[in-house]
């Protein structure tokens, strides 16, 4: 008897510590597969062009209040006119976060790095930077199945100069033992307005910009 006693309590420390752990510490890993259609305007070229681009998303949630948590995403276009790779470092708070709706703002850095732009005559402008960003995100689950809808991105707007990364999309849901695996498709668009980007004290050439990257997206999110 006193051994069946002592099972029963490792076993219930062990599921409490597990749902502890689960409550004070989680996040998510986001990866997916972007059919991408570029469009460039500037130095007197009006192009387009198609390519397969991929992107990556990590969060870390906690349960300290006031301390906001972290999230990271990346992702790259390569044109035959311009390309870059996009990161963007931001801290939000949950504003709601249960069964149903969740709602999440921030505020964040985007990094322009690897960028390059067509002048013509094959010669090439590099671009680089960083400029601040607003982030928000909300999902909705609909009820009695295991979808959800989201609509997630950050921006920034600055003396004629602009940047908009905006993505909708619908997740399938799948609960594992240990993490939730969600498949998701959607449709993401970059659209960058650059002109004489000095004036924020970056380390970019004098250009005037103006891009549109869009397209479908497909992945995976592991939620734990």
């Amino acid at each position: 008897m006193h051994m069946k006693k002592t099972l029963l309590a490792c076993l219930i420390t062990s599921i409490s510590f597990s749902a502890s752990a689960d409550f004070l510490l989680g996040g998510d890993i986001e990866a997916n597969v972007w059919q991408q259609n570029q469009i460039y305007r500037g130095n007197g070229f009006d192009q387009e062009d198609d390519n397969r681009g991929y992107t990556f998303e990590a969060s870390l949630e906690h349960f300290i209040p006031l301390v906001p948590n972290g999230k990271f995403a990346q992702s790259s276009v390569e044109g035959d006119f311009y390309e870059y790779t996009k990161q963007d470092f931001t801290l939000y708070y949950e504003f709601l976060d249960n069964d149903l709706v969740s709602a999440d703002a921030g505020i964040g850095i985007t990094k322009l790095s690897n960028g390059r732009v067509n002048n013509g005559g094959g010669v090439w402008s590099e671009t680089s930077g960083v400029v601040p960003h607003v982030y928000a995100a909300v999902e909705v689950g609909i009820p009695f199945t295991p979808l959800f809808v989201y609509a997630k991105g950050n921006t920034f707007a600055y003396d004629g100069s602009r940047m908009l990364d905006a993505s909708v999309g619908i997740q399938y849901e799948i609960p594992l033992t240990l993490f939730d695996l969600e498949l998701q498709v959607g449709y993401r668009v970059q659209e960058f307005e650059l002109t004489s980007l000095e004036i924020l004290s970056l380390d970019v050439q004098t250009i005037d910009l103006q891009s549109e990257t869009d397209g479908v997206f497909a992945g995976v999110n592991i939620d734990f």
